[in-house]
This record gives structure tokens, C-alpha cells and sequence, in this order.
């Protein structure tokens, strides 16, 4: 299966939650949607999260668009901070 789409929803639905203006989304709502989407994650094995990075690392090397490439980047940040 390719995963690139599947992980490509993920980024979006962490940006949306993420960058929401209050007027679209209560923002207590966002942040359990971050937490919800972060927590489900954490149960990937080492082996899976770095599938997960290299996914990403594609999706933004390959994104005709800047703010697609940044957004990728960003997301092991969101979820795991520096590893």
C-alpha cells in the first residue's frame, strides 16, 4: 500500500487543527484534535515512525507547493519534538 496519501490527510488535519482561526474552530477543539491525531501516532513502532518521516520527507520534496513542503516538515515536530 502506498501510505503517502494516508499520511498526507494526517498532515492536513493536524495543519487545519493547527492553524484554524477561532471563527472555524473552538480552539480547546483543535488542540484535543492535535492531541487525539498525536496520541494514535505514538502507538507507531520505531520502524513505522521512521516510514512516517520518510513519507513525510517525500510529500515535501516533492510538493510543487512551498507551504506543502513546510507544513510536512513541521509534523514530527508537532508530534515528537526533537528525536
Amino acid at each position: 500500500m502506498d501510505s503517502t496519501p494516508l499520511v498526507r490527510a494526517v498532515v492536513e488535519a493536524l495543519m487545519f487543527f493547527e492553524h484554524a482561526a477561532d471563527d472555524e474552530i473552538d480552539p480547546d477543539v483543535a488542540v484535543r484534535g492535535i492531541e487525539v491525531i498525536s496520541h494514535e501516532l505514538d502507538a507507531l513502532s520505531s520502524a513505522d515512525r521512521v516510514e512516517f518521516r520518510l513519507v513525510l520527507a517525500r510529500i515535501a520534496e516533492t510538493s510543487g507547493d512551498s507551504g506543502g513542503a513546510q507544513r510536512a516538515r513541521e509534523v514530527p515536530f508537532m508530534l515528537w519534538g526533537e528525536e
